[in-house]
């Protein structure tokens, strides 16, 4: 059975190799190789090895970017410098369609076909499958966007034997191995989002959104009207298998 540890955790410093874990499995972890130059919003194909799952097409960031929207720090979303690089990605978590309410007080199942909520995914194949009783480490750096009036708990990731497409816009019903239990609502500051599982064995590609599955909370940011939508930068992507 696949055991699991969650946590979410502030970041203050830089990032150093963590004593006890092998070589990072995640290829271009930090969006910094790109194919071609970065024109426009929804290109997170842009950056080599990765692509979005479902038909929510998530962003690409990047300093030489030549529309102010993806251009990095100052874009559509806010200003932020990347946790590494001189690049990072960006995916709505969550966009509220008016119905969140009744989701709140148990009356609406969230992967009901009428409940259009829009969430966005982003997926990349590891360097190789993850084995049988392996113990892996996962993590990213996410950083709720400056522009978003919303935050949600459940931001984690997903390590499948398979890619995964959907021809929709909606939450995916798979349970992520490690996700945030706690809302992160810390506007314009990197958190670490990590944990450690026991791999099935065949986890080839790992993808990174929100999981209501795993728990699923959303919050306001300010007071009285807003924008409806909880928006996170990404960046920093590892999952290492832990040395024994």
């Amino acid at each position: 059975m696949r055991k699991t540890c969650l946590k979410a955790m502030a970041v203050a410093m830089p990032l150093f190799a963590v004593p006890g874990v092998a070589q990072n499995l995640v290829p271009n972890a930090g969006f910094e190789a790109m194919k071609g130059r970065l024109t426009a919003l929804d290109q997170i194909g842009r950056a080599a090895g990765w692509g979005a799952v479902t038909l929510g097409h998530a962003d690409l960031f990047s300093r030489d970017a030549t529309d102010p929207d993806v251009r990095v720090p100052t874009n559509r979303y806010g200003s932020m410098e990347p946790a590494e690089g001189e690049r990072y990605a960006g995916l709505f978590a969550w966009k509220d369609d008016g119905r969140f309410d009744a989701f709140q007080e148990g009356r609406q199942d969230p992967f009901a076909p009428g409940w259009n909520v829009y969430a966005e995914y982003i997926q990349v194949e590891l360097d190789r499958s993850l084995e049988a009783g392996e113990l892996v480490r996962v993590s990213f750096q996410a950083a709720l966007a400056p522009q978003s009036d919303r935050a949600v708990s459940g931001l984690g990731v997903y390590c499948s034997p398979v890619a995964l497409h959907g021809d929709h816009r909606r939450f995916l019903r798979e349970k992520a191995q490690v996700a945030s239990a706690a809302v992160l609502d810390r506007r314009g500051a990197w958190t670490e989002v990590s944990g450690t599982f026991e791999a099935d064995g065949g986890e080839r590609y790992l993808i990174i959104g929100t999981f209501p599955y795993v728990g699923f909370e959303a919050a306001r940011t300010v007071e009285g009207p807003d924008n409806h939508y909880a928006y996170y930068y990404i960046d920093a992507v590892r999952v290492e298998p832990v040395i024994n």
